[in-house]
């Protein structure tokens, strides 16, 4: 089974959200990145304040350092404080100079090799904690010798004897449970994570939606142009208040319909029109068979039989010919051959074949065609063009008329007589087999010579313009402009 196409809402809708929660997602990471950067932040800022007041309560008198632990060091304290601190001083080779009671007998991780710095560890109640550490020189009282805590927060150290007071250093390394941090990291993860899926929800909810009611009139347009069938060409798409890309849609799909009314309008009159031509030739034909057959032994009317056939089988060789003629045209089945040729001696040429059919109804030809004119074309399609426009002109020009073929720049003219055409006429007289004459009662033309002379202007890249004059004549023009003229 052919697997479908997906459908245009299916594409947007996939793309439009995979790209909106791929940028969401970078967005909620930094956002939940950068607060928690500043949580910890702010965490390590509560443990310098708590270094930088342990150094102030950290002092040597002589060759004693006293440390003065405040109340949140003690056990009571650490009873009533879901984070327990700690606390612990050492000199540099590890010596321990004072700790906090919430250590007990346990000791902090120091940072070895590291005058300061931060690192998480595992604490000595087993909970997840932060330590600082920092090396500093403490504070000396000159004033006063100590050698005995003054109150029971208070701890002393003597340092040992070999070691010069002045030069000694103490590490202090401060630790703080940071579970009510991981906590508040923990909720603040969730609640970006449930945030995050109903902001996917609602969105694909909203893209879906907002992309169904954008697609709506490709809808109601697709069902519209399903119910227009060959019988219904005349109606239209009609979407109110369309987007600007399916209005541009809309006015070429309503410009095809009307281009493929006309041409199914066309081919409906051509078969109509074909029809009414070939039906009173076949009739004469029956007709003449059938007086041949009743007289079998008249010499005269079997010559006449003949005659009628023979007149009959022209006109319908005739009709052939010209359709042919239409159709190679048409179907591109003809290269022209351009060649340099000079328009006066073939218009000349072109009427001494139609003046037979002229002197017949006495109409005389005014040629006003310059003899410098010359275009770059194929010449014998030309001829045809030409000798199809001064037949027409001769046989709808009436008794005693004029045909009038005069030249303006790149510009031929051929005018004749308009009779009775109207403005509303010239719209039709490139259709095939259409002839002002309904009765159709002149056998000799048959109502394609304009038709194969516009068809082969195409083929040549020539123009041709029809049209009425104020004095009630019919001209035909061909504009030579882009077969390359020379004058």
């Amino acid at each position: 089974m052919k697997r479908r196409p997906p459908s245009i809402r299916r594409q947007l809708t996939v793309r439009i959200l995979a790209g909106t929660l791929v940028l969401l997602a970078a967005a909620g990471s930094v956002f939940l990145a950068v607060i928690h950067r500043q949580l910890v932040h702010d965490f390590d800022r509560m443990l310098d304040s708590g270094l930088e007041d342990m150094k102030r309560n950290t002092e040597r008198k002589g060759g004693v350092i006293l440390c003065d632990m405040p109340e949140t060091f003690s056990l009571g304290s650490q009873q009533k404080s879901a984070a327990p601190e700690y606390c612990q001083l050492f000199l540099e080779d590890g010596t321990v100079v004072a700790v906090s009671q919430t250590l007990g007998t346990n000791d902090l991780p120091r940072l070895a090799g590291r005058d300061e710095g931060v690192s998480n560890v595992r604490l000595p109640d087993g909970s997840r904690g932060r330590i600082m550490q920092k090396t500093f020189l403490p504070k000396v009282d000159p004033l006063e010798t100590q050698t005995l805590p003054e109150d029971p927060n208070e701890q002393t150290f003597a340092i040992p004897e070999e070691m010069d007071p002045a030069a000694v250093r103490v590490v202090m390394v401060l630790g703080h449970s940071r579970e009510g941090l991981d906590a508040l990291l923990r909720s603040l993860y969730i609640a970006g994570g449930v945030v995050a899926v109903l902001l996917a929800i609602a969105l694909a909810w909203l893209v879906r939606f907002s992309i169904t009611r954008a697609l709506s009139p490709v809808r109601e347009m697709n069902a519209q142009i399903s119910a227009i069938a060959p019988g219904t060409l005349d109606r239209r798409l009609h979407l109110p208040k369309p987007p600007e890309e399916l209005a541009s849609i809309e006015t070429t799909v309503n410009g095809l319909l009307h281009r493929l009314e006309r041409a199914f309008e066309r081919e409906r009159r051509f078969s109509d029109d074909l029809a009414h031509e070939l039906r009173t030739p076949i009739a004469e034909l029956l007709a003449a068979c059938e007086v041949g057959a009743r007289w079998p032994d008249d010499v005269d009317s079997a010559q006449q039989f003949f005659r009628d056939g023979q007149a009959i089988a022209l006109q319908l060789e005739k009709i052939v010919g010209a359709l042919l003629t239409l159709s190679r045209c048409e179907g591109g089945n003809t290269v022209p051959h351009k060649r340099r040729i000079a328009l006066q001696p073939l218009v000349r040429d072109c009427w001494r074949r139609a003046a037979s059919g002229a002197a017949e109804k006495g109409t005389s030809f005014h040629e006003r065609v310059s003899p410098d004119l010359t275009v770059e074309t194929d010449g014998d399609m030309l001829e045809i063009i030409l000798g199809n426009l001064l037949e027409n002109a001769v046989a709808h020009g009436g008794p005693g008329g004029v045909v009038e073929c005069d030249s303006e720049g790149t510009r031929l003219r051929v005018a004749n007589a308009a009779g009775d055409l109207r403005t509303e006429d010239l719209e039709r007289v490139f259709d095939r087999f259409w002839r002002k004459d309904e009765s159709r009662t002149d056998r000799n033309h048959i109502g394609l010579g304009l038709p194969i002379a516009r068809a082969l202007c195409e083929m040549l890249g020539l123009r041709l313009v029809v049209g009425l004059t104020p004095m009630r004549m019919f001209e035909v023009s061909i504009d030579f402009s882009e077969a390359t003229p020379a004058t």
